[in-house]
């Protein structure tokens, strides 16, 4: 039968065969030798103590052997009956009294519930633990360095992922405004080449004044019989912004502007799915698809958060630029300002976009009271996030914009030149033309920039998923102490906070309708000038365009939406909200349409009437008592 012993240096408890009674052995934890006692037989009597005299004291009576207990009769159907359930307890094993886990003779409390064995009461220190409802935050400290590594080592394909989303992200940005300045720069000479006759470039514009000759611009050619002047002049924009503002820049603009959303994208996507990962207590990411559309779509958080989140103050750089300031000037102060929720509140707001409803963390004043209730913990974090995340591609993205002319100098100098020249015999003058720009130029600063970039970023993954597991943990031991939003009643009204960011996200699509509007009534005004040649014609049909189509687009895109089958607008269907009448039903079009008119009343009113829903309990603005219909949560069934 084994024989159990403990370790007097360890206390460690070991099992060992009876066959190693009388001898020592060494303990598995920490080597000390230990004595095995030889187990008592059950037959063994003590042996017959010696009397007062000296001589052998008389034996004793045997004791009389103890019947068995009556067994069950042999045709009984109680297989248990004659089982004595006195006997059954062990009474060598300690146990918990609450919820009677065995528990070691050392032991104070109970390591599975934390009741004392004594006095079966739970102790101060596991009261509080209890009521926090969470694990003890004095060991998450302990815990982030070696569960975040093993973490990211568990998820190495996670790494090999994401520096080769983010290189091919970060190259196309840099092929994109390479291909911009080239394309710029190239065209502005064209431009100011084909001027001939009375042509007058300066900083302001191009002057068209073909007086009594002619005048040559851009393949154009104007004399004083033209009905595209006025007064005998045309003034257009100089050759720099001509080019700017054309096709093929819209395109690599465009082209740009995508592959930012995709690098910024993917990196919330990821940490999000790792930070729902950990404070779901699990260890490994099983299953997680996602796409580039769902990365750039999921990018416009990048951008636009931190400008939504510090929304009251973002407007001094342009408040300094109106006041004559310069503008190197208003534009670092918008990047510090830009920078800031990232340097501080990005711990909190990962934790708030890993949630079902992700509203808070896009408000100052939720980030700043979870800011106050985990100050130490986030200023820990986020210097871990700074020193191992931002500190070096900030260092290296200051450095190349510092020395840009050095850097670009070394590129073409020392890799471009001499690799092509030895391939295809280029030289710095064909550097230009279109031909080798496009064949040579362009593949090659592809190919060094990903091949670069994903062994730069392939690095950089590392303590970046590092740190997106910290994120985690740091949800998981301080839950209580953030206003985490995991669930809304649904039909429930949607409050003012909420409101005003889908205002913020409606206004970035109201502004891109409105451009497309401007250029539609630009084009508009141009032909109804050449057919009445009339200068009071052409500015009336501009802005007469202008206001029509601006209001039919702002109309037709808040009546369909909300009218629609997503009852909402993409601001408000982002944070979880739909648009019902006072019966719950959706609405027709012809109440979205009236609706939306009278919501011009919150612009009318520099956003007044829009105000008072932050102060009435059922957090209606004037447009919604106007129309009946209400803005409330949709409900988690829908999210």
């Amino acid at each position: 039968m084994p024989i159990k012993i403990r370790c007097k240096e360890c206390s460690v408890v070991l099992v060992v065969p009876d066959k190693a009674a009388g001898r020592a052995v060494k303990c598995k934890e920490c080597g000390a030798r230990i004595n095995v006692p030889v187990p008592k037989q059950p037959g063994d009597a003590p042996a017959p103590a010696a009397a007062a005299d000296g001589s052998a004291a008389p034996p004793k009576r045997k004791p009389r052997p103890q019947r068995p207990a009556p067994g069950p009769p042999a045709n009984s159907d109680d297989l248990f009956g004659g089982l004595d359930l006195r006997r059954v307890e062990d009474s060598a094993q300690k146990i918990c009294p609450a919820c009677a886990s065995k528990v070691d003779e050392e032991d104070i409390e109970c390591p599975n519930c934390g009741v004392n064995i004594e006095t079966g009461a739970l102790s101060e220190q596991q009261r509080k633990r209890r009521a926090r409802k969470g694990p003890p935050p004095e060991e998450f400290y302990k815990v982030i360095w070696s569960n975040g590594w093993k973490f990211t080592m568990a998820h190495k394909r996670f790494i090999v992922q994401t520096g080769i989303i983010w290189a091919l992200s970060a190259t196309m940005v840099i092929l994109a405004a390479f291909v911009m300045k080239w394309y710029v720069t190239t065209r502005a000479e064209e431009l100011i080449a084909s001027a001939e006759g009375g042509v007058t470039i300066s900083d302001t514009g191009v002057l068209i004044e073909p007086g009594e000759g002619e005048a040559k611009y851009d393949d154009v050619k104007y004399t004083s019989g033209s009905t595209l002047l006025t007064d005998g002049k045309l003034l257009l924009p100089t050759p720099t912004m001509a080019a700017f503002f054309s096709p093929p820049s819209y395109f690599w603009s465009f082209i740009f502007l995508i592959f930012v959303l995709s690098f910024g994208g993917w990196a919330w996507t990821l940490s999000a799915k790792v930070v729902e990962v950990t404070m779901h207590n699990e260890k490994k990411i099983k299953r997680f698809q996602t796409d580039m559309y769902g990365n750039m779509t999921k990018g416009f958080t990048t951008i636009f958060w931190p400008i939504v989140l510090m929304y009251p103050v973002i407007w001094i750089p342009l408040a300094m630029l109106a006041a004559g300031m310069s503008p190197n000037v208003s534009l670092i102060t918008f990047l510090i300002l830009f920078m800031i929720p990232y340097v501080i509140f990005l711990p909190i707001a990962v934790i708030h976009m890993a949630q079902p409803y992700t509203y808070r963390a896009w408000l100052i004043n939720w980030m700043s009271k979870d800011l106050l209730s985990t100050f130490a913990p986030t200023a820990y974090v986020s210097a871990l996030f700074f020193v191992l995340v931002l500190l070096i591609p900030l260092g290296a993205a200051v450095g190349i914009a510092v020395g840009w002319d050095q850097f670009s100098n070394f590129y073409m100098s020392r890799l471009e030149v001499p690799a092509l020249g030895a391939m295809f015999g280029y030289t710095a003058e064909h550097a230009n033309s279109t031909g080798s720009f496009i064949f040579y130029r362009m593949p090659f600063l592809f190919a060094v920039s990903f091949l670069t970039l994903t062994i730069f970023f392939m690095l950089l993954a590392i303590p970046s998923i590092f740190m997106m597991r910290v994120f985690g943990l740091f949800g998981l031991y301080f839950r209580p102490d953030l206003a985490l939003c995991v669930e809304q009643v649904p039909l429930s009204p949607a409050g003012f906070g909420p409101r005003f960011l889908a205002i913020q996200v409606d206004a970035i699509v109201a502004t891109v309708m409105c451009g497309a509007a401007f250029k539609g009534s630009g084009f508009v005004s141009g032909l109804v000038g050449m057919l009445y040649n009339s200068e009071t014609a052409r500015v009336i049909a501009y802005y007469a365009t202008m206001i029509i189509s601006t209001l039919t687009a702002l109309g037709f895109y808040f009546a369909n939406w909300e009218s629609g089958s997503g009852r909402a607008t993409l601001g408000k269907w982002t944070f979880g909200m739909i648009v019902l009448q006072d019966d719950n039903s959706p609405m027709p079009f012809k109440l979205a349409l009236k609706r939306a008119a009278a919501s011009v009343l919150s612009i009318l009113s520099l956003g007044g009437t829009f105000i008072m829903c932050a102060f009435r309990s059922d957090h209606r603005a004037a447009h919604d008592l106007m129309t009946k219909t209400k803005v409330i949560w949709r409900g988690d069934e829908n999210m």
